[in-house]
């Protein structure tokens, strides 16, 4: 993936389904935040000039559309923040932002400079006992520049804040063994620290640890991790699109986002839970989820429904769509065995599965 020289560019296929991801993300995000929150931001770190050769719109027209056009009136204050380090590009963003109506609660900043020193200013100019405001932070760089994994934990560490990351790992895993030290220096700074420098596997081996490593640093500071895996024609990773966050319900939101994008074979959405197992949009969720559900409550007697929904929904890749097909095909294959009874004494209505009803998986 070539580094663009020019102000505007033309859009790629794969920038195109994070795009759309990005934009199932914030339909749900918006009006969730907005309405408990007074104010809430969304950051662009890598905002680029807004619109492609093409016409097609970018990540910061996209977020605004979004919340200009949703169904659900946004009332409270909605701050954007863009911020890009090319000054012909962010001049360009700035023409494009001039010429659309926004109602005056919609409020838009524009920095030049490098995203990590912007944030970073803004940071450090907060009291200890005051956070930013409910933030969610789309970081797309082109490379791994510029995106220090202290700036990424120091958001985390913020109340109510989220962040979308562009891992280039064909990039990192490019340049890892190159002899100029201050490439190597970036690349730890990626990370927060020398531990991807010390990976010598193969290329495939490789781009798996790089992947899996920069998936435990965010755990450290976040619950819920959730990545989708942009390939090549040569089914060949180029980045990986690492969501993270501490609400469960972004979580769930953020995996509806990601199996609504629509797959050609191309782009996969990875289970970040399990290191051995690949998710892909193509496949049967039911077959794949009954599997996970026999391997997790086999034998463990009988349970309610909430507490498989719970599993599913902060422990797997899956959605508690998924686990209603799933658990169907687990009964009527006599996996499953389901009390007529709910919890609260009255019967179960046959192929349903309510959060207070009864289930046993069998061994």
């Amino acid at each position: 993936m070539a580094v663009p020289k020019t102000t505007i560019w033309d859009l790629e296929p794969h920038t195109a389904a994070k795009h759309d991801i990005l934009r199932q993300y914030l339909s749900a995000w918006f009006p969730i935040l907005n309405t408990y929150n007074t104010k809430i931001l969304y950051i662009d770190g890598f905002s680029g000039p807004g619109r492609y050769k093409g016409g097609e719109i970018g990540s910061p027209l996209i977020a605004l559309e979004v919340a200009r056009t949703h169904r659900q009136k946004l009332e409270g204050e909605i701050h954007f923040w863009f911020i890009d380090e090319d000054e012909d590009r962010l001049a360009y963003l700035v023409d494009q932002l001039a010429a659309i109506d926004r109602p005056p609660h919609f409020i838009i900043h524009t920095d030049h400079g490098r995203f990590h020193e912007v944030i970073g200013a803004a940071l450090d100019g907060i009291a200890p006992d005051h956070g930013i405001i409910p933030t969610f932070a789309f970081i797309d760089p082109f490379g791994f520049k510029g995106i220090p994994f202290s700036m990424v934990r120091r958001l985390l560490q913020q109340d109510k804040c989220e962040v979308l990351v562009t891992f280039m790992v064909d990039s990192v895993n490019r340049w890892i063994n190159a002899p100029n030290e201050a490439i190597r220096r970036q690349i730890a700074e990626a990370f927060g620290s020398d531990e991807p420098l010390s990976i010598m596997d193969g290329l495939g081996e490789r781009i798996g640890k790089l992947r899996s490593l920069y998936q435990k640093k965010l755990s450290e500071h976040a619950k819920y991790v959730r990545y989708f895996e942009m390939s090549n024609a040569n089914d060949r990773p180029i980045y990986y699109l690492f969501f993270a966050t501490n609400n469960p319900l972004g979580h769930v939101k953020m995996k509806t986002a990601m199996w609504k994008v629509n797959s050609d074979g191309q782009y996969r959405f990875s289970d970040g839970t399990d290191q051995n197992q690949m998710v892909f949009l193509r496949d049967d969720p039911a077959s794949q989820l009954g599997a996970a559900l026999m391997r997790q409550f086999a034998g463990k007697g009988e349970l309610p429904v909430v507490l498989a929904t719970r599993y599913v929904e902060d422990e797997t890749a899956y959605l508690r769509t998924h686990m209603l097909a799933a658990m169907r095909s687990l009964e009527g294959n006599g996996k499953l065995a389901v009390n007529p009874k709910k919890q609260d004494g009255r019967n179960r209505k046959k192929g349903t599965f309510p959060d207070d009803a009864l289930i046993r998986i069998v061994s």
